[in-house]
């Protein structure tokens, strides 16, 4: 806010734009998302310390755009995870030809810990028996539940 010159949002967000369109749109490969990632945390570091904001309005789109930059490498992260290409995800990878393979029929987790991304997996399913869960964590309704 201080700061007179620098980079606006509309630089940072045409950014990110485009390296997402470079390397994570429809040809993907495990180089392309180490490279998007590369690309990302160039803008981290040499384009987001230049941000300068004139007004409120600016000001607002600046800090959606950080936030914005974070997804971008979140999406990164958790594409590198999947190795498999998907159909209904609309997910596919050369470096990974194969079509829903039964062992990727799963969620991906993706979180921040100790400031190293960690991945994971969950069953489709994860809740297990819906009735169960239900009134378990339900007491008060125990018995109301009708569904499968």
């Amino acid at each position: 806010m201080k700061r007179t010159s620098g980079i606006e949002w509309k630089e940072l967000h045409a950014g990110i734009a485009r390296v997402m369109q470079y390397y994570v749109s429809e040809y993907k490969t495990e180089n392309l998302f180490n490279m998007g990632m590369d690309a990302l945390k160039k803008i981290e570091e040499e384009s987001l310390p230049q941000l300068f904001a004139l007004d409120p309005h600016k000001l607002m789109r600046s800090i959606e755009d950080t936030s914005l930059l974070t997804y971008a490498q979140i999406i990164i992260h958790a594409s590198l995870a999947r190795k498999a290409s998907s159909m209904p995800l609309n997910f596919m990878r050369i470096d990974c030809p194969d079509m829903d393979p039964p062992e990727w029929q799963k969620f991906l987790t993706v979180k921040m810990e100790n400031g190293k991304v960690i991945t994971g997996d969950m069953p489709l399913a994860y809740w297990g028996n819906m009735k169960q869960q239900y009134e378990a964590h339900n007491k008060d309704y125990t018995g109301v539940y009708q569904g499968q």
